[in-house]
């Protein structure tokens, strides 16, 4: 009877365990850039890069964080590889080097941390032990963004790609003022003003007025 409790326990450990990595490892969360932040009186400045690279100290984190949310909403899981950063995009993958063993790895960044002056990176658990520095706690590492493989999950997750769209436009919104609202094109040459307008009129564009400001010719498009 007691072999049997014992079966049946470690058999439910194991399915919970399964279930709790199919449930939040394809947990997408949300891809964001994310405001300036402050944390124990220091500043940071999340931003899209182009390139990004450093050399410093590397921890990691593990069962404490185990199973809660992460900054960009996915479930945090000390066994899969991951890691938090300060200031790069999440989701992201960036390229780690062990300095005093030589180890590398491809991690996804999709949390923010560590937040100690002297730590660049904060990794987890499972990638903690595959650069072998587990035991020790902390290693002097390089990092470095992986900007178009980066890039590409964006691209292929249309969950991902309209919430980077809704990102870069806050952060570069178009300047539409009163002069330029509804203008679509400008002209020197009355007949190539004319033109323009009678085709679009002819492609079905309505309320197509052609004007005149400035020495230059307008085609606007009212709304």
């Amino acid at each position: 009877m007691i072999k049997k409790l014992v079966f049946l326990c470690l058999m439910f450990s194991l399915i919970s365990d399964c279930s709790f990595h199919n449930k939040h490892y394809r947990n997408p969360g949300y891809y964001k850039i994310g405001n300036s932040y402050t944390i124990n009186g220091i500043t940071y400045h999340p931003k899209s890069y182009s390139e990004y690279e450093e050399v410093g100290v590397a921890s990691w984190y593990g069962t404490e964080e185990h199973g809660k949310p992460t900054a960009n909403g996915e479930i945090f899981d000390r066994h899969l590889i991951t890691a938090a950063h300060k200031t790069l995009p999440l989701p992201c993958f960036v390229f780690v080097t062990n300095i005093k063993n030589g180890k590398k790895l491809i991690v996804r960044v999709n949390d923010r941390g560590p937040f100690f002056e002297d730590r660049i990176i904060d990794l987890s658990e499972e990638a903690a032990r595959i650069l072998g520095f587990y035991e020790d706690g902390l290693t002097r590492v390089k990092i470095q963004y992986l900007r178009e493989k980066s890039e590409q999950l964006v691209k292929k997750n249309p969950h991902y790609k309209n919430q980077y769209e809704r990102a870069i436009q806050a952060r570069h919104p178009k300047k539409i003022t009163a002069e330029s609202k509804g203008y679509i094109a400008f002209f020197q040459d009355i007949d190539a003003a004319k033109s323009t307008a009678s085709k679009l009129r002819n492609q079905g564009v309505k309320n197509v007025r052609l004007l005149f400001k400035n020495s230059q010719y307008y085609i606007k498009v009212c709304l």
